[in-house]
């Protein structure tokens, strides 16, 4: 009797931690948010990506109608100490796995707002994936 118990917590524990990753059989955005910027300049949004789907996918665009363009971008340091961007044609995110847009690494990047972005305001991205196709979602503008 004692074993049974303690299978069955074990069997709930797996249950539970296996919860935590995307398992819902799509893809999914988390925590997402953008920088307050000022109209003709650049901006810059973040989230998680999670791939609840059976197979890896590939996310090839981001579009948008608050800016002229909307690229993810990869910032690196170079080894003098320089940071730089660099344009990503395409970012892989494997199956079950989460890729993060975060500061100082994958973002996407606003090339020439056509309105400012305040605290508070809502903003609308279309991601559009390989084979998941587009994926509109909603961002808040945050001070972070």
């Amino acid at each position: 009797m004692k074993n049974k118990s303690l299978i069955s917590i074990f069997l709930l524990a797996i249950l539970l931690i296996s919860g935590c990753r995307a398992q819902s059989g799509e893809l999914a955005i988390q925590n997402a948010w953008a920088r307050p910027a000022s109209n003709g300049n650049n901006g810059a949004a973040y989230f998680t990506l999670e791939n609840g789907t059976s197979s890896e996918d590939r996310l090839l665009s981001v579009t948008t109608e608050i800016a002229d363009a909307a690229e993810v971008h990869m910032s690196m340091m170079h080894s003098n100490g320089v940071m730089s961007m660099q344009m990503q044609e395409e970012v892989a995110i494997p199956s079950g796995e989460s890729l993060e847009f975060k500061p100082g690494g994958l973002h996407v990047m606003f090339i020439g707002l056509n309105q400012d972005l305040k605290a508070g305001d809502i903003i609308f991205l279309t991601l559009n994936f390989e084979k998941a196709g587009n994926l509109a979602i909603e961002i808040p503008v945050k001070e972070q």
